[in-house]
């Protein structure tokens, strides 16, 4: 694993499927913000959230809540190359999933995130992918963002997917959230864990983690940063 400084991205999950990347040099970019459909247990995003640029996948209110991120960010919602200062930012076109295969009518734009070798990968809710060009722009990331509520991907086949494509760190998001009611059928990440991935190695974390070139094979259930403290 690499040690330089300068490759290091900072990743911030704020809960369902919305995460913030962060180069050293400050610029941020928010990912498929959350509006007021989210898993019951979460906080509003928080009020002074900024970046230079917010990605969506898809335009369901869980995922496109542009407005919260303020900064006047680039809107970044189709297929291309785009580069936010530091970041090069890579929209691949898709389709949301189902068990029974991609749906074609809901779009689902995949989005990768590198910076000084240092790949990220946000799903949406992509379902299994077999296109071969978004497999291989895709594969080897140091970490995917991946949906387990088994609404786009049956849970069984989640992980093996993640190996198909070589994920690193997995990190598991669109859950129910401990003690809650649940939501939209999910299953919480520790259950999805216990049922799906008994014998992997689990990072369980607060809801900032550093992102370096060749982070190790497991899966990272992080806390939310919008958690409501009971």
């Amino acid at each position: 694993m690499m040690n330089n400084t300068d490759n290091i991205v900072q990743l911030t999950y704020l809960g369902n499927s919305c995460i913030m990347i962060s180069s050293s040099e400050g610029t941020r970019i928010v990912s498929d913000p959350y509006g007021i459909n989210r898993p019951p247990g979460l906080l509003d995003l928080p009020k002074d959230l900024t970046a230079e640029a917010v990605t969506v996948s898809h335009i369901h209110d869980d995922h496109n809540n542009i407005n919260a991120v303020g900064g006047n960010p680039q809107i970044l919602t189709e297929p291309g190359v785009f580069y936010i200062e530091n970041f090069k930012v890579t929209g691949l076109m898709g389709w949301e999933g189902s068990p029974e295969g991609p749906s074609k009518t809901m779009r689902n734009i995949v989005f990768v995130y590198e910076l000084g070798g240092v790949k990220i990968v946000q799903l949406g809710d992509s379902g299994i992918i077999t296109d071969g060009k978004v497999l291989q722009t895709i594969e080897n990331a140091d970490l995917v963002v991946v949906n387990i509520d088994g609404y786009v991907i049956a849970h069984d086949q989640v992980l093996s997917f993640m190996h198909q494509i070589h994920a690193r760190t997995v990190l598991l998001a669109h859950f129910t959230l401990d003690g809650q009611e649940n939501w939209c059928g999910a299953p919480t990440a520790e259950e999805f864990v216990r049922n799906f991935a008994p014998s992997m190695k689990v990072l369980r974390s607060e809801s900032k983690i550093e992102i370096v070139h060749g982070m190790p094979e497991q899966i990272a259930i992080l806390q939310p940063l919008m958690l409501l403290q009971k």
